[in-house]
């Protein structure tokens, strides 16, 4: 048996769903958390697993190494991190490619898994990169793809934000549920669209978010800070939706965690903002244009001077 520990956003589950067969089980972490809390360890060495794939996770280097202790482990990602070693990593972007030709880890399964010409390899990768892709050279390889399934670039992002409104609203198991339902649906667009359950979760988030849009936030100099207080995970769609593609966008969300915040930025390079944030030792992770961390309540602001004087 195998266990696939995916993340919980559409790239994520559409990974997985590729992966899932009648021989797997599938998890996502406590939502928000990029490591695994002790209950889930537990649960994983209850299982006795043959094979673990860690898919489109960040996992922090700590849980890594002890679902490393339980099973093999293979993870299959596109984004910067750090190697650990006994962990098998199926990543073209620590190899060196470019972000440009593996823009999603749903893009690389497609690859592994020889089924590049799949909705759900496409899917992720809008879902990662949204408008932006459209200024990739992946965007040729997506337009031959939509006219060859008859599907438009609006509807692909429908796709995704009905996917995304169950994490966005906390409901772990449907994420769960997720990956089973799309690897089993003899037609993956018609089943999402149709979903009723997951529309009426997208309504629930965007009015949520548009409330947060409307508040107002703080700017120094080409950098804007967003606070909110909000009990969804919605901290890195308001970022998103914020970013202008150039300036700098930092979104602190105290609401979701008890004790830490989240924080989020987006910017042209903040590679060397997941180092620091992994100095501190923080669970952190992105890419090149994100950097999503979990901070310790009282070191949060201290933390936000930090990311000021790095990019200012």
């Amino acid at each position: 048996m195998r266990l696939i520990l995916h993340h919980w956003d559409t790239d994520g589950i559409c990974s997985a769903a590729m992966l899932f067969n009648k021989d797997c089980k599938n998890m996502t972490p406590k939502i928000g958390n990029y490591y695994l809390e002790e209950d889930e360890i537990e649960k994983i060495k209850e299982e006795k697993f043959d094979e673990i794939y860690v898919v489109d996770l960040a996992l922090n280097e700590s849980s890594l190494k002890e679902i490393a202790e339980i099973s093999k482990v293979k993870v299959f990602d596109h984004h910067v991190s750090k190697k650990v070693n006994g962990v098998e990593y199926v990543n073209p972007i620590l190899e060196g490619k470019d972000e440009e030709d593996y823009p999603s880890a749903s893009w690389v399964v497609g690859e592994f898994l020889n089924e590049k010409d799949n909705l759900l390899s496409f899917l992720g990768a809008v879902g990662d990169w949204e408008e932006r892709i459209k200024i990739t050279r992946f965007y040729e390889k997506l337009q031959d793809f939509m006219k060859k399934a008859n599907i438009t670039f609006e509807e692909m992002h429908e796709m995704i934000y009905l996917i995304d409104s169950n994490y966005k609203i906390g409901d772990k198991k449907e994420v769960e549920r997720a990956v089973s339902m799309l690897s089993e649906a003899e037609d993956v667009a018609e089943f999402i669209l149709n979903n009723e359950k997951w529309r009426r979760n997208r309504e629930t988030i965007e009015k949520e978010i548009e409330k947060i849009l409307n508040t107002e936030g703080k700017k120094i100099g080409n950098i804007l800070i967003k606070e909110m207080d909000c009990r969804y995970n919605i901290i890195s769609t308001v970022a998103r939706r914020l970013w202008n593609k150039k300036d700098y966008v930092i979104v602190v969300n105290h609401g979701y965690f008890e004790n830490e915040c989240q924080v989020y930025v987006r910017g042209n390079n903040v590679l060397h903002l997941i180092q620091k944030a992994l100095e501190h030792g923080y669970v952190a992770g992105g890419k090149k244009n994100v950097m999503g961390a979990i901070v310790p309540r009282e070191e949060c602001e201290e933390f936000i001077n930090e990311i000021l004087e790095e990019i200012k």
